[in-house]
Parts: C-alpha cells; sequence; structure tokens
C-alpha cells in the first residue's frame, strides 16, 4: 500500500515509523563521514581522555622524580659541604704535617752538624797529618775573640767576628820545617756552600791577624756537588768523616 506524503509533517511521521526508510533517507542526505562522526567523536572523546589520564599520571612521576631529584640535589650539596670541609681539614693536615716534618728535619740536621762537630773535636791530630803537618794544639773561643780584637773594630763585620769566633775547630800546627800553619775547619754531615764560605773566610782572618798560612777544610761524610769545584781546585781541603761516628753506640 502506497503511502502519500504531502507535507514535511507526513515525511517526518513516515521516518518516525519505518527505520527502513530513515535508514534509507539519511544515507542519501548525509555523507559517510556525518554518519560516522558521533562514532568518531566518541573515539576521539576516549583517546583524550585516556591521554589525559596518562598526561596527568606522566606529571605525577614527573613530580616525584624532581622531588627525587631535590633530595639528590640536597644531599650533593651536603655532601660538597663535608668534601669541602674535609679538604680544609686535609689541607691544614697536611700543613701541619710538612711542618712538623720540618722541624724534625732541622731537629736531624742540627743534631747531625752538633755530632760532625763533636767528631771533629777529637780529631785534630788526623786533621793536622792530612795536611802533612804535626799537631801542636786548638784555640779556644777565648784565644779566637783575643786574636780578632775587640768589638766593633771598623775592618771586620760583627757577623764576621762572631762567626770566626765561633768557629767549629780552629788547629794550630807545624809543617816539616818548624813553620807555624793554622787549620780552619768547619764540620757537616753533608758539606755544602755555607760551609766553604765559613772556612775560607776564618782562614783569610787567621792569616790575617796571625801573620801564618791558614788553611780552609770542611769535614764531612758527603758533600754538595756545589763546592766540590773549591774542593778539586784547592781553595778548600775536605777531611771526610766517617759515618759510623754518627750511629749511636
Amino acid at each position: 500500500m502506497a503511502t502519500i506524503i504531502n507535507t514535511s509533517d507526513d515525511l517526518l511521521k513516515l521516518l518516525a515509523e519505518n527505520a527502513e526508510f530513515y535508514q534509507a533517507v539519511r544515507r542519501l542526505v548525509l555523507t559517510d563521514e556525518l554518519i560516522e562522526l558521533p562514532e568518531r567523536f566518541a573515539k576521539f572523546t576516549a583517546e583524550v581522555h585516556d591521554f589525559i589520564t596518562r598526561q596527568e599520571r606522566f606529571n605525577e612521576e614527573q613530580r616525584q622524580f624532581n622531588h627525587q631529584v631535590n633530595d639528590f640535589i640536597g644531599e650533593q650539596r651536603q655532601l660538597n659541604a663535608e668534601q669541602r670541609q674535609f679538604n680544609a681539614e686535609q689541607r691544614q693536615f697536611n700543613e701541619e704535617q710538612r711542618q712538623f716534618n720540618h722541624r724534625i728535619e732541622t731537629a736531624i740536621g742540627e743534631l747531625k752538624g752538633n755530632t760532625a762537630r763533636y767528631v771533629v773535636g777529637v780529631l785534630f791530630g788526623e786533621i793536622a797529618e792530612q795536611l802533612g803537618f804535626t799537631f801542636r794544639d786548638t784555640l779556644s773561643r777565648q784565644q779566637l775573640r783575643q786574636m780578632i780584637g775587640p768589638q766593633g773594630r771598623t775592618d771586620v763585620s760583627s757577623g764576621d767576628r762572631q762567626s770566626f769566633i765561633r768557629a767549629d775547630l780552629v788547629v794550630l800546627a807545624d809543617d816539616a820545617a818548624g813553620d807555624t800553619h793554622y787549620i780552619a775547619v768547619e764540620a757537616s754531615y753533608t758539606g755544602d756552600a755555607r760551609d766553604t764560605t765559613r772556612a775560607r773566610r776564618n782562614a783569610e782572618l787567621l792569616q790575617r791577624f796571625a801573620g801564618c798560612p791558614a788553611h780552609a777544610m770542611v769535614a764531612s761524610v758527603h758533600n754538595d756537588q756545589d763546592i766540590q769545584a773549591e774542593i778539586d781546585g784547592g781553595e778548600v781541603h775536605w777531611y771526610a768523616l766517617n759515618p759510623d761516628d754518627f750511629k749511636p753506640e
């Protein structure tokens, strides 16, 4: 039976009553894209919701990560502060260790120097014999003070005068012809330029004030290479001390 459609209301009524006719008209009027739009929108909405959910989860994980990073940074700063403190204490300890080592080295050097002066104090005969002389005597500080004269003289500085009086050893000896000689000895465990300078200066003063030949000598176990040329050239004599004399009995 045919249906007569005279008005739009007749058409709408027919569409409402006949689903098949409705779908046919719908396919005729709408494109496939428009027909699929609700489904695609629903899918899009679901994807957006899923994205928002994942983004919120990511943001939470990012906040947790940032919190952990901040904790790490705080711990690292604390560690760095402790490291700086440790480094400062280490530097202070190293400085104190260097000072202690320096004091020990100085004390050992002074001990060796004192031992060397003590050793040469009993070797005056051997020292004279090494130069081919016969030992006669050693000069005391009082004798050296009298020889160089009163303090304040202008031809000898105060420092040279005091150093001369405190010479490690001055030997008075005779050569084979009976002529008088002096030997100005400076003693060290390791002879250096300071020893040769003092020995030569004291020998020059002895010769000037006593009017007799005087010889510079360094008595030591070892010598710096800097003074070897003076020894080889005969400007300064060397008396080799026995290292066993420096060992405790």
